[in-house]
C-alpha cells in the first residue's frame, strides 16, 4: 500500500555530499531531498556558482548541469530528467514546474526537450553568480530505480560552463580567399569569405558564388564537388558551446564514474593489475609529461573495481585525448561534438572578416611566459604583466620544426596547455578587454592557441553525415560512444582546428586556418584536447 501513496519526505539524504568543480565553477552539496512514489520522482538539491557571467546585448553564457546514479549493481547511470521547459531558449526564465533555479534572483534555468541535463543562466547583468537549493526533478521510474532502491541511492551533479551562440549569419574563411591561410574557406573564384546565411545545403565546388577550399595536402578535405547537407550544422542556427576547453578534473569525474573496463579504454596506461607502474594515465609514464596531470594511486588498485583518478592541476586544460575519448565524453554528459562551420561562428560572430585574425578579431598577439600563482588552479595570473599577453603558443618545439631537425626551443619553460581562465583573471592597460582575454566575439576563450579545436569536418563523407545528434548520457560496455552519425573511433569525418599551445607563431594561430581539418588523428596526442556543444 506505501507503494501507493503519495508521499514526500521531508528528512534530507546527506548520502553524497560532495565536490565537482571546474576553476571557477563549482556544483556542491549535491542530495536527494525528497521523493513521490505516485509519480516516480526525485528532488536532486545542489549549489551552484561561477564567475565572470553575464547576459548582454550579444549573448549570454551559462552552465550545463547533468547528474549520475549508482544504480543497484554499482554502475553510475544518467539522470533523466522529469520535464522539459517546452519552449526555445530565449534568455528568460523557463524553469519547469516542482524544479527550483534557486535564490539568485537573477538566474534563469531552461530544460531542452531531450532532458539529459538543463542550463542555468544569468538573465540580465553580468558578475558572479552563486545560487543554492537549486532543484531538479529526477524521472527515477524512467531509470529502473524501485522505490525500495530510491532510498539509498547515491547521486553526483556536474556542470560544464557553456556560452549560448545565437542564430545569425556569419562568414567562413579569410577576405583573401585562396591567397589567405592554407586551405581555408572562401566564394569561388576568389570573391572573400563565404557568407552562410541558412543551415540550406551548401555546394562546394569550382563554380562562381560557391564555397570553395583549395588542397595543398589530404587532410584538408577529399575531392570535389560535395554538397554540404542541409542537415549538418552550419553554425547559422542556434547552439551552446564550452567556454574553455575540458579540464583535468572534468576528465577525472568522467573516470571516475566508469567500470574498470570502461576505463581501460579511456586512459593510455595499462590499469588491470593492482600496481599501475606508469600511474600518469593518460601518457603512460610514470613522470609528468607536457603538463598532463591526469594520476592515479601506484598500488592498492585491485583488479576488477573501478580505479580512482586525481589530478593536481583541476582547471589545466586536458590533453592527450583520443577522439573516441572525446565522443565517450560527450555521449556520457549528453551533448555533442561541434562542426568546423560552428567553430568559425563561435569565433567571429556575425562580423565582417579580417585579414589573418585570430579567435579575438585582430592579429594582436602575446604568450605567457610564466604564472604568478598556483600553476592549474584556474586563479593563477599571467606573466608577463603588462602589454598584450592573450594566448598559449609558442611553447617548445612544433612536431614539423622537429621533424626539420629542431632540438632546442626558442621558449625554454613550461610545454603544454594552460588553464583557460588564465588571460582573463588580468586586465593589462592599454588592451582592450576582448584582445586582453583572448575572448571570441561571443567570449569563448582559448578558442586560438593552446590545444587543438577537434571539429567534425566538412571535407569527408562521414563528417558530412553529422546531424548534430546529442549523446544519451551513456556508453557502451567497453566505454565508447553509440551516436550512429557521428565519425567513429578511427577519427575518419573529424579534424583539428585553431592551433595549439607548440605553433610557433600568427601563421598558425590563424582561425581560418584548415590546413588540418580533415586529419581523423584517431590516437591521443600532446596537442588533442577537447571542446563539446549542444
Amino acid at each position: 500500500m506505501r507503494d501507493r501513496v503519495l508521499f514526500s519526505l521531508t528528512i534530507i539524504y546527506l548520502f553524497f555530499i560532495q565536490v565537482s568543480f571546474a576553476a571557477r565553477l563549482k556544483v556542491d552539496n549535491y542530495f536527494i531531498s525528497e521523493f513521490n512514489t505516485l509519480n516516480k520522482t526525485a528532488k536532486i538539491q545542489f549549489d551552484v556558482q561561477w564567475d565572470n557571467a553575464w547576459r548582454n546585448e550579444v549573448n549570454c553564457d551559462g552552465v550545463y548541469i547533468f547528474a549520475k546514479f549508482k544504480d543497484s549493481k554499482g554502475l553510475w547511470r544518467h539522470v533523466s530528467l522529469a520535464k522539459e521547459s517546452g519552449v526555445d531558449f530565449d534568455y528568460n526564465d523557463h524553469t519547469p514546474p516542482k524544479f527550483f533555479k534557486g535564490n539568485f534572483s537573477d538566474l534563469g534555468m531552461w530544460v531542452p526537450k531531450e532532458k539529459k541535463g538543463l542550463f542555468l543562466f544569468r538573465t540580465k547583468g553580468q558578475g558572479s553568480v552563486v545560487s543554492k537549493n537549486v532543484q531538479l526533478i529526477w524521472d527515477y521510474g524512467k531509470d529502473g530505480v524501485s522505490d525500495e532502491e530510491i532510498i539509498n541511492t547515491q547521486v553526483k551533479v556536474l556542470g560544464l560552463e557553456m556560452v549560448y551562440i545565437p542564430q545569425d549569419k556569419h562568414y567562413v574563411g579569410d577576405p583573401r580567399g585562396p591567397n589567405g591561410p592554407d586551405n581555408c574557406f572562401y566564394t569561388y573564384p576568389n570573391n572573400g569569405a563565404y557568407l552562410i546565411s541558412s543551415e540550406e545545403p551548401i555546394l562546394v565546388d569550382k563554380k562562381e558564388g560557391a564555397l570553395y577550399c583549395d588542397q595543398d595536402n589530404e587532410r584538408s578535405r577529399d575531392d570535389t564537388p560535395f554538397v554540404i547537407p542541409k542537415e549538418f550544422p552550419k553554425g547559422y542556427k542556434v547552439f551552446w558551446i564550452m567556454k574553455y576547453e575540458l579540464t583535468s578534473q572534468q576528465y577525472v569525474d568522467f573516470l571516475n564514474t566508469l567500470t574498470r573496463r570502461q576505463q581501460q579504454n579511456r586512459v593510455a596506461s595499462d590499469i588491470s593489475k593492482d600496481e599501475i607502474l606508469n600511474y600518469y594515465v593518460l601518457t603512460n609514464t610514470n613522470t609528468e609529461r607536457m603538463r598532463n596531470t591526469v594520476v592515479c594511486a601506484k598500488r592498492g588498485n585491485g583488479t576488477t573495481e573501478p580505479v580512482t583518478f586525481y589530478t593536481y592541476a583541476p582547471a589545466r586544460a586536458v590533453n592527450f585525448l583520443s577522439w573516441s575519448d572525446i565522443t565517450a565524453y560527450a555521449d556520457w554528459a549528453g551533448l555533442r561534438p561541434i562542426s568546423e562551420l560552428e567553430y568559425e561562428k563561435a569565433c567571429r560572430g556575425p562580423l565582417e572578416p579580417v585579414i589573418d585574425e585570430c579567435a579575438w578579431g585582430t592579429t594582436d598577439l602575446g604568450r605567457a611566459d610564466t604564472f604568478d600563482g598556483p600553476d592549474g588552479s584556474g586563479y593563477e595570473k599571467k606573466v608577463p604583466n603588462k602589454g598584450v599577453v592573450n594566448c598559449s603558443y609558442g611553447s617548445g618545439i612544433a612536431p614539423f620544426e622537429a621533424a626539420a631537425g629542431k632540438t632546442v626551443p626558442d621558449n625554454p619553460g613550461y610545454e603544454g596547455p594552460v588553464s583557460g581562465e588564465l588571460f582573463e583573471n588580468s586586465q593589462h592597460e592599454g588592451v582592450s578587454p576582448r584582445v586582453n582575454s583572448g575572448a571570441s566575439y561571443y567570449g569563448v576563450m582559448n578558442l586560438s592557441g593552446n590545444l587543438w579545436e577537434r571539429c567534425i569536418t566538412i571535407g569527408h563523407p562521414l563528417g558530412r553525415q553529422f546531424k548534430g545528434s546529442y549523446g544519451d548520457g551513456e556508453l557502451d560496455e567497453d566505454g565508447f560512444m553509440n551516436v550512429s552519425d557521428w565519425p567513429g573511433k578511427d577519427g575518419a569525418g573529424a579534424g583539428n582546428r585553431g592551433g595549439v599551445w607548440s605553433s610557433p607563431g600568427l601563421k598558425y594561430l590563424r582561425f581560418a586556418l584548415r590546413f588540418a581539418a580533415n586529419f581523423p588523428k584517431a590516437e591521443d596526442g600532446k596537442h588533442a584536447g577537447c571542446r563539446l556543444g549542444y
